[in-house]
């Protein structure tokens, strides 16, 4: 498939899963992310890793909030000078954040990035997603930069969703795509086998 029509079809997709997820109650979101919570606790690569990367929810995005006790943890930060987002390791969410990108809470500019070689060997990234197909195929916002910060990562992520966002058909990737290894809905926990077919039509 051509990129610029993968990348049609991917702004197609994420109109009609960002439907979806927004038509969910604020009480269906709180209940189906502490079901999502108690799923992801339960994986034994999320028990066995001391760090994760996380994320602050922004609008109906999954809350995954319960999950950062117990854990060293670690946010993004967007780096306007460079344009993409970097992680900071955050240890007091009331007084390390600040309004960021998107009015979105971010590390404070005070709190230096990570060190790239522990992010990418001993960091468990749970990564949002606007939907995700049983491949392993994750669409996310349409800027790229989870795809960045995840290339290095030794570590497969989890992305984390509701199970209306999950794509019982393939979803088009390129090769900039990063496969995911796991899926979390409210619903399952789905160990992803095999690769995303980034490129290729499917």
């Amino acid at each position: 498939m051509a990129a610029e029509t993968v990348e049609m079809a991917k702004k197609a997709l994420r109109r009609n899963f960002s439907a979806q997820r927004n038509a969910i109650t604020e009480q269906q979101r709180q209940e189906f992310s502490a079901a999502i919570c108690e799923n992801i606790r339960a994986l034994p690569v999320f028990q066995k890793t001391a760090a994760i990367a996380g994320y602050i929810s922004f609008g109906a995005e999954v809350d995954i909030s319960a999950l950062f006790p117990g854990k060293q943890l670690f946010l993004p930060r967007f780096e306007a000078r460079s344009g993409v987002y970097e992680m900071v390791a955050v240890e007091d969410l009331k007084h390390d954040l600040l309004p960021g990108k998107y009015g979105i809470p971010e590390p404070s500019p005070s709190l230096p990035a990570a060190d790239a070689g522990f992010l990418a060997s001993q960091v468990l990234f749970l990564v949002p997603a606007v939907a995700c197909d049983r491949n392993g195929c994750r669409l996310g916002r349409g800027g790229g930069y989870y795809d960045r910060l995840l290339a290095r990562s030794k570590t497969p992520p989890v992305a984390v969703i509701y199970s209306c966002q999950l794509s019982e058909t393939p979803l088009p990737g390129t090769e900039h795509d990063r496969p995911v290894r796991w899926i979390v809905t409210e619903r399952e926990v789905i160990h992803v086998a095999g690769n995303c077919e980034s490129g290729e039509e499917k």
